[in-house]
């Protein structure tokens, strides 16, 4: 399905199974048209991480946001003209409600829904909710064999089987 969103800077078209983006800058809408939102929003959804990456900055506390109160961000997001909400953390994975997240952003707002994640979580269930819900997957990866296995204190070789299990 294809969004639609008025702006200063003109009608702006978008598909989230696509990614697709037609931005028509000849014609302005009337101001009082323009949405209210922003375009893409990143949400940390916990600071929790179970690596501990050399280059890393973030806190590594428990803290996470509540399951419904996100939910209703979504909706809100949605409704105001946004065209995608982006999850990440610390490591989204280890939210406990990730997949409902995903699902429910999927199935219940026009939202792109996307995803940050180092990747080492990923198992069967999860491979099939990234794939039926999460338009758009960022693995953070630095490097190859010895060298990320330096930087993220885990086997290459484990990570490339992770990746296996979300190919289509």
């Amino acid at each position: 399905m294809t969004k639609v969103r008025f702006g200063p800077d003109g009608i702006h078209f978008f598909d989230r199974y696509t990614g697709s983006n037609l931005l028509i800058e000849e014609s302005i809408p009337p101001k009082k048209k323009w949405a209210i939102s922003p375009r893409q929003v990143s949400i940390a959804l916990t600071n929790a991480c179970d690596l501990d990456c050399t280059h890393c900055y973030a806190p590594k506390q428990a803290a996470r946001l509540e399951l419904d109160t996100v939910k209703k961000w979504m909706l809100e997001l949605d409704k105001a003209g946004a065209f995608g909400v982006g999850f990440g953390g610390g490591e989204p994975t280890l939210y406990p409600g990730i997949s409902d997240l995903c699902s429910f952003g999927s199935k219940n707002t026009n939202l792109a829904i996307t995803l940050t994640t180092h990747g080492h979580r990923i198992n069967d269930e999860l491979a099939e909710c990234i794939k039926s819900s999460v338009h758009f997957l960022r693995i953070s990866m630095d490097g190859l064999d010895e060298n990320y296995e330096k930087i993220r204190g885990r086997a290459f070789p484990e990570f490339l089987e992770k990746l296996k299990l979300i190919r289509s």
